[in-house]
């Protein structure tokens, strides 16, 4: 289970390391609330995915070994080494796919204006009941490529949620708000979508100057991250000896059975089954020996 954060350390931390005091922006409430929901997307999108990941290590991990590609890359490397390097590219992948979704956690969760928006295609919505407009917007983490797609259903999306909102007399108009939470110096406004800057977009979410909102948003993410990063250790551990003891050749572990990887990997079930399942019985009970416990999988609702 993720680290339950201490509401008065952590809002304390949060404001020294950001220089933003209290009486500016969101509350210590809301500061709070930022952190937990940060912490808590962190923990359902990667602590319970690395979790869960362990007995499924050969399906997530050793089934996408390319053998042609990752023996150059590992060449030299035992068979520890290689493991390492497998899992560490798979947490890779999990931790920025989570931290994605904790930015949005953070951004809606600062103040009671900003929601985490029940709007097909639209990640946060935010009301401003002196101008009487609607505020969307679709969130990214950071720079992408395919910028035109992404466009083109915000647009779409923007304009149902549209016919929908000005349905409230207090709607007076709707803008849709395409958003980079790292990595976008300027604003801009084309074709019908504002383009905040990073900076702008986070004084959106905290009520706070472009650049104390930054400090700020960073100090929730540094306070939230440290409650998270080890978290996940102990399943990276894990993962390491199961797939390290899987790879390794029968006769000497410490060497990468390559050629049973390209064999698993390219040929028949019925070529390689019974040793998959040999390898796999024999992984599961080193990781037993040493400690660590596979969770029981919680079915989701």
């Amino acid at each position: 289970m993720m680290s339950q954060p201490n509401k008065a350390a952590s809002v304390a931390s949060i404001r020294s390391l950001s220089g933003v005091a209290a009486g500016q922006g969101p509350d210590d409430e809301g500061v709070y609330e930022a952190v937990t929901a940060f912490v808590e997307a962190f923990d359902f999108w990667y602590i319970r995915v690395m979790r869960e990941a362990v007995p499924e290590y050969r399906k997530l991990i050793v089934m996408r070994i390319n053998p042609f590609v990752r023996r150059i890359e590992c060449d030299g490397l035992n068979g520890e080494q290689t493991a390492n390097r497998l899992v560490a590219d798979y947490n890779s992948r999990n931790f920025v796919t989570a931290g994605g979704w904790a930015i949005e956690a953070l951004a809606a969760a600062g103040r009671p204006e900003v929601h985490k928006s029940g709007i097909a295609g639209i990640d946060i919505d935010r009301f401003d009941p002196t101008s009487g407009e609607y505020h969307l917007y679709v969130l990214k983490s950071g720079l992408v490529t395919r910028n035109s797609d992404i466009i083109a259903a915000l647009k779409r999306n923007a304009r149902q949620a549209e016919r929908q909102l000005r349905q409230s007399r207090s709607t007076k108009s709707v803008r849709a708000n395409y958003a980079i939470a790292a990595g976008r110096t300027s604003s801009s406004f084309e074709d019908a979508v504002w383009r905040p800057s990073s900076g702008e977009f986070w004084g959106e979410m905290l009520a706070l100057p472009a650049e104390e909102a930054v400090e700020l948003a960073l100090a929730i993410a540094a306070e939230a991250g440290r409650l998270v990063r080890s978290d996940a250790v102990e399943h990276i551990a894990a993962l390491e000896l199961l797939v390290a003891d899987y790879i390794g050749q029968r006769a000497d572990p410490s060497v990468v059975d390559w050629e049973f990887i390209a064999q698993r990997n390219m040929q028949k079930a019925e070529v390689w089954r019974g040793e998959d399942k040999a390898r796999h019985a024999q992984a599961m009970r080193r990781l037993k020996a040493s400690g660590y416990v596979v969770a029981a999988r919680v079915p989701r609702k």
